[in-house]
């Protein structure tokens, strides 16, 4: 995929490289929820004049494994969980 440019610049690298981390977790958990398809978010930083910019860019690492619901050849009654039970606290005798 293509790198995408982030058009905020950031004065320090470590400011950068923050910012750049939280993009990462954020795109990949977005691009992998409840998909078959996996991917891995890059980042880089590039230095402009004084200041950093940041691209990113979805690279594509394979496809999950495992029950994905969608193939329908497990029954839909699955038995439920039981609630646990809630015990009230009680209020002590002074």
């Amino acid at each position: 995929m293509e790198w995408i440019k982030i058009q905020t610049l950031y004065d320090s690298e470590k400011k950068a490289l923050k910012t750049a981390n939280i993009v990462a977790t954020t795109e990949a958990r977005l691009a992998n929820q409840q998909s078959e398809s996996q991917y891995e978010v890059e980042t880089r930083l590039e230095q402009v004049g004084e200041q950093w910019q940041i691209f990113w860019r979805k690279v594509f690492v394979g496809n999950k494994t495992g029950c994905g619901g969608g193939c329908e050849s497990c029954s839909d009654t699955m038995p439920r969980k039981n609630m646990g039970k809630i015990l009230p606290f009680r209020k002590p005798s002074v």
